[in-house]
């Protein structure tokens, strides 16, 4: 059985080479008639020359603004990142902005045929293509097409205007970015600018806080000043201790009024007062006496406030002297006038069509001719065959 199977299909072979052979002329015919209507379709249809320019990927400057310095801080992550420099190249890039300054510049309305800027945006956006490539760079891509039946001039001023538009592109992509980029370096200038002005004015409250509790309390060296009031106090405790062991001594032998003994008794009063002074304080009616000892019942609290005084003054040193060097920094961006834009590959007049690619249309014409033909005869000689049985 599988035999005669394979018989039959040997059979229809044949009979298929006969049928195309038989039907060559149209097989001829029709293929050749495809293929040369194809090819010239090819030559006298719009061609098209691509000019493309590489740019370099940008760089972000951490310097550049206030946030990218505060980056470097201990607290610095919790602060917003810097945008992505090569998105916002892509969006100037498609920007409206952008694309009808090109349009106005080389009148594309009237090179497009179109009646407004709408369409003229339309057809520009088709011919304009922006890819990001594997390592990083940009790849613009500008499409300028002829007309049908055009002479050779239209090919030459498609392949300048392709290449004059790509480069125009970069230079209004620099124009667009420095722009932005000054107008961001002025919003922070004016920012820090702000916040030094206040810091300046902080820094001189804390720094006259600071000298007026110092004078108030005649704080030159709070630590110091304790240890030498503590001596002073040893000192004249012992003396009082002296004078008290002297005092029994000359009860014992002289009379209770005698002058050396009231001179002792005067002696340990004003030394008493002096402690006093020491523990307590002065006495408020004698407050315009100044002490460089300070009271050792004040002595913790002044300590806390002087702390807390000169955190204040130093916190805001600091931050005084971070705001100095960002605010000429900002001055700096603010006023630079450098190329943002690096630009790898630049753009050159086109030597060769980018489409149609001839060869690739002649071929798959000239295939699908052949295919069709084929099976239409197959089809119209089982047809015949139908009608005959």
């Amino acid at each position: 059985m599988s035999g005669e199977k394979k018989y039959r299909e040997e059979i229809d072979l044949v009979d298929y080479t006969k049928i195309l052979w038989e039907q060559r002329k149209i097989i001829l015919i029709n293929v050749v008639t495809v293929t040369l209507l194809s090819l010239v379709i090819s030559l006298i249809m719009p061609k098209t020359y691509t000019s493309s320019t590489v740019l370099m990927p940008p760089s972000s400057e951490s310097g550049s603004d206030i946030f990218g310095a505060l980056n470097y801080l201990p607290f610095g992550g919790i602060l917003p990142k810097t945008k992505d420099e090569t998105s916002s190249m892509i969006a100037i890039l498609k920007s409206r902005t952008l694309l009808e300054s090109v349009i106005r510049r080389f009148d594309l309305i009237k090179f497009y045929n179109t009646i407004n800027m709408e369409y003229a945006l339309e057809s520009l956006a088709s011919d304009l293509e922006i890819e990001v490539e594997k390592e990083g760079t940009i790849r613009i891509s500008v499409d300028v097409d002829t007309d049908w039946f055009h002479p050779e001039s239209d090919e030459n001023k498609a392949q300048t205007l392709s290449a004059e538009m790509a480069k125009y592109i970069v230079t209004q992509l620099d124009i667009i970015n420095k722009s932005l980029q000054i107008e961001q370096a002025s919003f922070h200038r004016i920012f820090i600018e702000e916040r030094y002005a206040e810091t300046i004015n902080a820094l001189s409250n804390a720094e006259d806080s600071l000298k007026a509790f110092q004078e108030e309390y005649n704080m030159i060296a709070l630590p110091e000043q304790t240890l030498a009031a503590i001596e002073y106090a040893s000192s004249i405790k012992g003396q009082i201790v002296a004078n008290e062991v002297k005092l029994g001594v000359l009860k014992a032998t002289l009379n209770s009024s005698h002058p050396d003994i009231e001179n002792i008794k005067k002696e340990n009063i004003e030394l008493n007062k002096i402690m006093d002074e020491l523990e307590h304080g002065l006495d408020p009616e004698n407050i315009s006496k100044r002490n460089i000892f300070p009271a050792f019942v004040d002595v913790p609290d002044l300590g806390v406030r002087l702390i807390r005084l000169q955190r204040e003054v130093e916190m805001q040193n600091t931050l005084f002297i971070f705001l100095t060097q960002q605010y000429e920094e900002a001055k700096i961006e603010e006023s630079k006038d450098t190329p943002t834009i690096q630009i790898l590959d630049d753009a050159s007049i086109p030597e060769r069509k980018s489409s149609p690619r001839r060869m690739l249309i002649v071929v798959i014409s000239f295939s699908i001719s052949l295919i069709i033909t084929i099976l239409y005869i197959f089809y119209n000689e089982d047809m015949k065959n139908k009608e005959m049985k």
